[in-house]
């Protein structure tokens, strides 16, 4: 019976040993895992500190491009309603020659020439000193001068005009021609001028308009239209006369570069 006794202790004992091992078998492997587990930890944040670094130079970059183009746009509100200027005329001297047609109020229409000097104080303001040379075509006094027995002195005679002006240039833009593109500008005169002529040598006032169109950036090809308001006596009679011209020319500009 004592024997008995001591035997089951001595079993359970074992019984109790057995299942401890078999518990510390069973949970070695997941503190393995664990411990195996632990080292990943930094190798996933160098990970995501990699992508962090790759991304910080494109966030750089993305802001540089962002602040250039904030740039041009404050550059393009403080300069709205300007473009560039591929001619240059501004601080440049401009010589011009042309020719047209001459209508006057108290002889017949004829032809006129003439020639000028521009200087360009600034893009849009400009001053010009202009002469030209026509001639009094008096087909129509003639048939007046038959009916009151009066004869002109000379129904050919010449007729100098000289002038300066005050040019403004509000439009400059560009256009196709063909296949190229043409820059140009159209400006405003307002002046003054003499005529000397057999029956006028006195002042006159000019005001006008005209266009340019540009040719690489020394020449350009001009069209003006003017008027003249001045006395004039004819047949022994005075009259306020409104003579007008259309003229085209070319023009060269000095220097040669912009």
């Amino acid at each position: 019976m004592s024997r008995s006794v001591h035997t089951l202790p001595g079993r359970l004992a074992i019984v109790a040993g057995v299942a401890t091992a078999a518990l510390w078998a069973t949970t070695a492997p997941a503190r393995a895992e664990g411990d195996a587990a632990e080292p990943a930890t930094p190798s996933a944040d160098a990970d995501a500190d990699a992508k962090g670094a790759a991304r910080k130079p494109v966030r750089s970059t993305e802001t540089c491009i962002d602040r250039e183009i904030a740039d041009r746009l404050a550059v393009k509100r403080k300069r709205r309603g300007a473009v560039d200027r591929l001619f240059v005329k501004a601080q440049r001297h401009e010589l011009s020659v042309t020719g047209g047609y001459y209508n006057s109020d108290l002889f017949s229409g004829t032809w006129i020439a003439g020639g000028s000097y521009t200087f360009h104080m600034t893009e849009q303001t400009a001053v010009e000193f202009g002469g030209a040379y026509t001639h009094a075509n008096a087909d129509v006094i003639r048939a007046i001068e038959d009916q009151r027995g009066v004869v002109l002195a000379d129904d050919y005679a010449r007729v100098l005009h000289a002038e300066s002006l005050l040019l403004w240039s509000p439009v400059y833009g560009k256009l196709r021609l063909g296949g190229s593109i043409v820059h140009f500008d159209i400006h405003l005169d307002l002046g003054v001028g003499v005529v000397d002529s057999t029956t006028s040598r006195g002042a006159a006032g000019v005001a006008g308009f005209g266009m340019k169109l540009f040719s690489g950036t020394a020449l350009a090809f001009r069209i003006d239209a003017r008027s003249h308001v001045f006395r004039q006596e004819l047949l022994d009679e005075p009259f306020l006369v409104h003579d007008s011209q259309v003229t085209a020319g070319l023009s060269v500009f000095l220097p040669f570069s912009n």
